[in-house]
């Protein structure tokens, strides 16, 4: 009914009376009662996928749902409950809550809503909960319930999890396998790795071994090949002088043999290099035929040289050219039998006329056991050896040949090898040499030049000595004796009694001669005994001879005086670590001794003219310039015009190496270049000693302050005078000042 606004009365006996449009409602209060009645509340509905579902067997629920205790879902099936309370009074002021436990927290009160709707469970068992209230509000005792099972999906099945644990097991097994194998598989690699690092570095020691071996072998051969040479020259002909050729013949044999072992640690550490040389090959090659002519007559083999060329200038390494020679030589010899025959054969190939390079064609053919076919192309391999039988011996280390073909492709040839077993072989070498501009190939008729030829041997050329190798000396000139100066001090530093007497009694007619058994004697004598040049060698007990060079050349009472290095160590690293030094040459022994006393003499000389000429230059004076002197020498010239440019812009701190080259009209790099061959300093250090000079004298004839006379010589600020005058006299300009005064007051007392 609908009501009237403010038309309610209330009796006296407290009726209420409440007026509407279609009459009036009035009752007493006090008779209403209230509905206790807590309703039951009954499942009416289930819907799957949004479908009514009836019972069966294949159904969720196999019961009607108001009698059903479980249903049955597949998994992500989504479903709605429905539901009512047994309440008829005012059943539309009904009311409802439910919750499904294992998925909600809290009772869900959905008013008068009676359908539960749910999706997306995960696999389990769930309780479904609801209960109703009256129209008066009064809930419901107890609730209805009824259990959900949503079934997991075929993964998810106890099948699929006992698969699962039987493959990680499996995954868990075949990964411990496969661990299990790679780590045996790494430590069988590793075990390898050492395996193969222990014999490289017993391959080392055993290398390094041979090659300080072979060091040391170096100096008993230059006390063989130095004296040999010294009584060859003093002994022409006779039958001693032939014993002496056959001496400096197996001395240099010897000395091959070491080098081989030199070569091939070179070969190891990739350090060899072609060093081109002009030359004339055949004299070259036919000198190294007549080396073995000698063991030819000892083994009764018959050797031959034969070459249709007269004479080829061409640039080739002389040392790696008599390495392959003395190489497939001996070969040769060492696999021939008495009685047979070796021949060397040098011919001419053609020659590129754009180019300029000849190819010449060397040939080494014996009458040996020869070479089986399949082993033909090991023989370039290293440490490879060919069983001989036993008519052969002394097979050598398997190293030669692969010296010997390291050395053609240097070159840029090629070797090959013709053999068969019984009948010889035939080793062919093709080298492209570059000939010199100003010979050509001469060729001539054939000439058959043998052992039997004694009566009219083959002329020797006179060669320029390969590194490593010991030459014919020139005849000694007999030295003057000076009367006017005394003669020059010279100090011998090696450790080896025998080669530092050999040394001294083939100097002494010449020097004054100071000796050093080890670096560090050599040092007390070069302060105490000044000599003007220091032949030091470089292993030494004690103190070696890098260690004194570099001693030597970083002291200022030492640095000037020349130093040579002698030693049998070969490597390019070591000679540049030698010169490195500040050590003004370097000698490999064995070496000729005319060569070390050209070079003494050489370095007194360049020695003597620096002096002079630094004396002369360097040495600031406050006078004026004279007049150019006439027919004055070009150099004095020079250093002339440098001092009065210096001494006119002295003060300067902008005067640069550039305005200098430009005010004497000759380029930097001319006047780097002759300025560090007369003074032994660059342009710019030049400069700087000359400033120094200058200050000195202020220092000394002046009450400058050091500042001022800073300024005054031209430097920048006093820090860097100080600093370059500390560096250049060890002590600072103060100190020398103070010096200065202390003498000139003892002067004047």
């Amino acid at each position: 009914n609908n009501f009237v606004h403010a038309s309610a009365l209330k009796t006296s006996d407290g009726e209420l009376f409440f007026g509407g449009q279609q009459g009036f409602n009035y009752f007493y209060p006090a008779t209403l009662t209230i509905n206790k009645n807590s309703p039951a509340v009954v499942l009416t509905a289930l819907r799957v996928a949004n479908k009514l579902v009836a019972p069966g067997q294949v159904s969720p629920i196999r019961e009607p749902i108001g009698i059903a205790n479980e249903v049955r879902l597949d998994y992500k099936q989504n479903f709605a409950l429905s539901f009512v309370a047994l309440n008829y009074t005012l059943p539309d002021q009904n009311r409802y809550a439910y919750k499904l436990e294992g998925f909600d927290k809290d009772w869900n009160y959905a008013g008068a809503q009676n359908t539960a709707y749910y999706m997306n469970l995960d696999p389990g068992d769930y309780i479904f909960r609801v209960k109703a209230s009256n129209n008066d509000g009064i809930w419901s005792n107890g609730d209805t319930s009824i259990r959900i099972h949503v079934r997991p999906p075929l993964w998810r099945t106890p099948v699929a999890y006992i698969l699962y644990v039987l493959l990680a097991g499996g995954l868990l097994w075949y990964s411990r396998h496969r661990g299990v194998a790679r780590i045996e598989r790494k430590f069988a690699l590793e075990q390898e790795r050492l395996e193969y690092r222990r014999t490289q570095e017993l391959d080392r020691l055993k290398l390094k071994f041979l090659t300080n071996l072979s060091h040391e072998f170096r100096t008993p051969i230059s006390l063989i090949s130095g004296p040999v040479e010294q009584l060859l020259t003093e002994q022409s002909t006779g039958p001693t002088h032939d014993k002496l050729e056959m001496i400096r013949r197996n001395a240099r044999r010897l000395l091959n043999l070491v080098n081989q072992l030199l070569d091939f640690r070179k070969m190891e550490e990739q350090e060899l290099k072609l060093q081109a040389a002009p030359g004339e090959l055949v004299g070259f090659v036919r000198e190294i035929w007549q080396t073995f002519t000698d063991l030819g007559e000892r083994k009764h083999i018959r050797f031959t040289f034969e070459t249709n060329l007269t004479s080829l200038h061409s640039l080739f390494d002389r040392d790696k050219l008599e390495r392959i020679l003395f190489n497939l030589l001996s070969n040769a010899f060492k696999f021939t039998q008495e009685g047979g025959s070796v021949t060397l054969s040098l011919a001419e190939g053609e020659t590129s006329s754009g180019t300029g390079r000849q190819t010449v064609r060397i040939k080494v053919a014996d009458s040996g056991i020869g070479i089986p076919a399949d082993r033909r192309e090991k023989i370039f391999e290293r440490f490879f050896q060919h069983r001989s039988g036993a008519a052969i011996l002394n097979q050598g280390a398997g190293i030669g040949l692969s010296i010997t073909k390291e050395f053609v492709l240097l070159h840029g040839g090629t070797i090959t090898v013709d053999s068969r077993p019984g009948g010889g072989s035939i080793f062919t070498v093709n080298l492209p040499l570059t000939l010199s501009t100003n010979q050509d190939p001469v060729t001539g008729p054939a000439k058959l030049a043998t052992m039997q030829d004694a009566d009219v041997p083959a002329p020797r050329e006179t060669l320029k000595p390969a590194p490593g190798e010991t030459p014919k000396p020139a005849p000694r000139e007999t030295p003057k004796p000076e009367t006017q100066s005394p003669r020059p001090v010279i100090l011998l530093v090696e450790d080896n009694e025998d080669f530092r007497f050999y040394l001294k009694d083939n100097l002494r007619g010449e020097y004054e001669i100071l000796e050093a058994a080890n670096g560090k004697e050599g040092w007390q004598q070069a302060l105490s005994g000044h000599p003007l040049l220091i032949v030091s060698d470089v292993s030494m007990p004690y103190m070696d001879g890098i260690v004194l060079t570099r001693k030597l050349k970083t002291d200022k009472r030492t640095r000037n005086i020349p130093v040579i290095l002698l030693t049998a160590l070969t490597q390019e690293a070591q000679q540049l670590e030698g010169l490195g030094t500040g050590a003004n040459d370097y000698i490999t022994k064995p070496f000729n001794f005319e060569l070390l006393n050209a070079r003494i003499k050489g370095l007194l000389q360049w020695s003597s003219t620096m002096r002079t000429s630094y004396a002369k230059q360097v040495k600031v004076t406050t006078a004026e310039p004279a007049n150019e002197p006439q027919n004055e020498p070009a150099n004095e010239k020079l250093m002339r015009r440098i001092a009065e440019c210096i001494e006119a812009h002295l003060q300067d701190p902008l005067l640069s190496v550039k305005y200098l080259s430009r005010e004497l009209g000759v380029s930097r790099s001319s006047l780097y270049a002759r300025m560090l061959e007369l003074t032994g300093e660059s342009p710019g250090e030049y400069i700087r000693s000359f400033r120094l000079e200058k200050a000195i004298i202020l220092l000394e004839k002046s009450d400058l302050t050091i500042s001022e006379i800073a300024y005054e010589v031209g430097f920048t600020s006093p820090n860097y005078f100080t600093r370059a005058f500390k560096a250049k006299y060890r002590s600072s300009p103060s100190e020398y000042a103070g010096r200065a005064r202390k003498e000139k007051q003892k002067t004047h007392r």
